[in-house]
């Protein structure tokens, strides 16, 4: 059973309302190569989900980008079998390659609740993904990541 979410999960809010945000979760991952085709997420990101999820086994969501673009994503834990960690199915290929994401790249995914002008509570996902850029040391410290659309 999943969860077509698309309503109780809403990706933005109009503009110009007023909203309030509170973080839901916040995850992290360096990408390995088997990541690129199929990431597996952490597990610290299951019991949050549990919760929206209400009992399914996938979730189809929409995630922003730091540029505002909404990716169509599938949330998806695997009921039975060796490998139950959680993972992005649908849609996260065409995101891999949109970003040209490269091992050692790092996922963030996260998501808040936000209330928005009619007062609703709607969950908001945010995707970003990172990496260091040409010069990773300067005087003996690390450089900040940056945004993979820096690099594309």
């Amino acid at each position: 059973m999943g969860c077509k979410c698309n309503t109780q999960h809403v990706l933005s809010v109009a503009p110009g309302a007023v909203t309030m945000a509170t973080p839901y979760f916040k995850i992290s991952k360096f990408l390995t190569m088997s990541d690129i085709s199929k990431p597996a997420l952490p597990f610290r990101i299951v019991k949050p989900m549990i919760k929206i999820m209400r009992g399914a086994n996938f979730m189809d969501l929409k995630a922003v980008d730091p540029r505002e673009k909404e990716w169509k994503l599938r949330y998806y834990t695997r009921p039975k079998g060796k490998r139950k960690g959680p993972v992005f199915t649908a849609g996260w290929r065409k995101f891999a390659r949109a970003k040209r994401l490269q091992v050692g790249d790092e996922l963030i995914f996260s998501a808040r609740q936000v209330r928005a002008a009619d007062e609703e509570l709607h969950m908001q996902f945010m995707i970003q993904v990172t990496r260091l850029g040409p010069v990773s040391i300067f005087q003996g410290q690390p450089i900040i990541r940056l945004d993979v659309e820096n690099f594309l």
